[in-house]
């Protein structure tokens, strides 16, 4: 597992159409129960709040920390009001061309 912890209006406005495209796809975990419930192998990037607790970053990153990529967003981001539901402090991408890119271009921009 790999934490990066990012701050980046500019790549931001990159990834947005790319999350909500992975939502509306099905590539999208929304939660941390949903996440949990995937196997750890087919998640590729995770996408964790700034106020996300730190029992769920634990849980979090005990099941995905050979598997993926944990990215820590700036205290600035909201995940929730990113994707527009209020609350959501955990996202999770299964592996594919778009959670490829999403990650591309966050470590190309060194930051969210």
């Amino acid at each position: 597992m790999t934490a990066i912890t990012q701050t980046n209006k500019e790549t931001m406005e990159k990834i947005v159409p790319l999350i909500h495209f992975s939502i509306r796809s099905g590539a999208a975990l929304i939660g941390q129960n949903r996440l949990e419930s995937a196997k750890s192998g087919d998640i590729g990037l995770i996408l964790l709040s700034p106020d996300t607790s730190s029992n769920t970053v634990e849980n979090i990153r005990s099941k995905f920390q050979d598997t993926a990529e944990v990215v820590s967003m700036d205290g600035e981001v909201s995940l929730g009001g990113m994707i527009g539901k209020e609350g959501v402090k955990v996202m999770g991408f299964k592996r594919s061309k778009l959670q490829a890119e999403i990650l591309r271009i966050i470590k190309s921009c060194e930051g969210i």
